[in-house]
């Protein structure tokens, strides 16, 4: 009998056994009968063990610096008292000061601004600035502004696209700036403003050799020993689809602007001036790659008899136009410039770009063409937010004004 119940229960337990391995063959997937059914079922398994990306140290710490809009915070504040610093114009270097703000006075319409900047090579300036940008449920913007600035030391080289390298001198300007604009916003994407500004500027030639004065005269630089006060006034009509607007991914922004500069001692240097500004982002790949395009064209209309002042005219040259060339190496009543640019994110808060400047200056509206344009090329990297660009470095090649290095507090275009 004992014999017996043994004899059983083996036969139940190699009978479970059996089912046991009957079970586990048919949860197994028959062998694959093809090499890509093989690959197939290697990617599924690959699938179920994948782990998301980790971002590499310094790649966290630019991304919380990001979101956590700490270079916004720190040196542009909505409030109170914070460190202003970058360049006052391209060629006074970098410059520092205090600067204050404080909003929503008067029933919360309005804002109060102020600050000033100085450098080591002599360049400073003030202003004072008092807006009420949330009229008429934000539509409406008045800006009434006061600047007093002193440029130690700008380049000239002459008038002209033929003007000459070896000619560079230099000369101080001064000026006492007040006025005010107002700007009406009936969309998101358009605005038109208008304003007006006493101007008071003045002509430092210094003695040396490197003078303006040494080489150049009232008929060679129109402006340089006849003083004159302005009354500036200025239409604009600005249509900006720019998204997002302070580094812009796609979209486009296109602004035509009328000014009108009135010599109110001696009319000697009352003239019209038109620009036409068109700027275009196109998106390649989910806005992590752009080519970003600008056309621009000003040309100006001189009262009879009258003559545009060189410190006025129109310029190119310099880390914001023809990147190739020294800042201010061409001067004249006209302008034409072409840029283009071909950005890409390296990672966060780092992008790279490639770009191609064209341009010329013209005394003559018909001299506005395309013939004999000057260019560079070159290639650079952007620091800053999706929102802001706070720092530019660039090298521009293939001008003739040979190879420059750009340190720049702010985006080209």
């Amino acid at each position: 009998m004992i014999r017996l119940q043994h004899t059983v229960k083996l036969v139940v337990w190699v009978v479970a056994a059996l089912l046991g391995c009957v079970a586990a063959a048919a949860a197994q997937e028959p062998e694959p009968e093809t090499r890509a059914e093989a690959l197939r079922r290697q990617r599924e398994a690959k699938a179920t063990e994948l782990v998301p990306p980790q971002p590499t140290k310094l790649e966290k710490a630019l991304l919380d610096l990001e979101n956590g809009r700490v270079f916004e915070r720190l040196l542009s504040p909505p409030e109170g008292l914070y460190p202003k610093f970058g360049t006052i114009t391209p060629g006074s270097g970098l410059s520092i000061g205090p600067g204050y703000r404080s909003t929503h006075h008067l029933g919360g319409n309005v804002d109060f601004s102020t600050f000033a900047m100085a450098s080591l090579k002599g360049y400073w300036i003030g202003e004072a600035r008092v807006q009420m940008p949330r009229l008429l449920d934000e539509r409406l913007a008045i800006d009434l502004h006061g600047q007093r600035y002193d440029f130690a030391e700008e380049p000239f080289f002459g008038i002209g696209p033929d003007s000459l390298r070896s000619d560079e001198v230099f000369y101080g300007l001064r000026n006492f700036v007040v006025g005010g604009s107002a700007t009406l916003r009936p969309r998101s994407w358009l605005s038109i403003s208008g304003g007006a500004d006493y101007l008071t500027p003045r002509i430092e030639a210094f003695g040396e050799d490197d003078s303006i004065g040494t080489r150049f005269d009232e008929t060679s630089a129109p402006g340089l020993t006849e003083e004159a006060d302005f009354v500036r006034s200025e239409g604009k009509i600005d249509v900006n689809f720019r998204e997002p607007r302070g580094n812009p991914r796609q979209g486009g922004r296109y602004t035509l602007t009328y000014q009108r500069f009135e010599d109110i001692d001696s009319g000697s240097f009352s003239f019209n001036r038109v620009e036409a500004d068109a700027q275009q982002y196109i998106s390649l790949y989910r806005n992590r790659r752009i080519l970003a395009l600008r056309a621009l064209a000003s040309v100006s209309d001189n009262d009879e008899g009258a003559r545009v002042p060189f410190y006025f005219q129109r310029t190119l040259g310099g880390p914001d136009d023809l990147r190739g060339f020294r800042r201010f190496r061409f001067r004249d009543e006209n302008a034409l410039l072409f840029q283009a640019e071909y950005r890409w994110e390296i990672f966060t808060a780092v992008d790279g770009a490639l770009f191609y400047d064209a341009g010329k200056v013209a005394s003559r509206i018909e001299d506005v063409n395309l013939q004999h344009l000057e260019s560079d090329y070159g290639f650079g990297f952007r620091f800053g937010t999706a929102n802001n660009v706070f720092l530019r470095i660039e090298a521009a090649f293939g001008s003739s004004g040979g190879k420059h290095f750009i340190f720049r507090f702010a985006n080209v275009f």
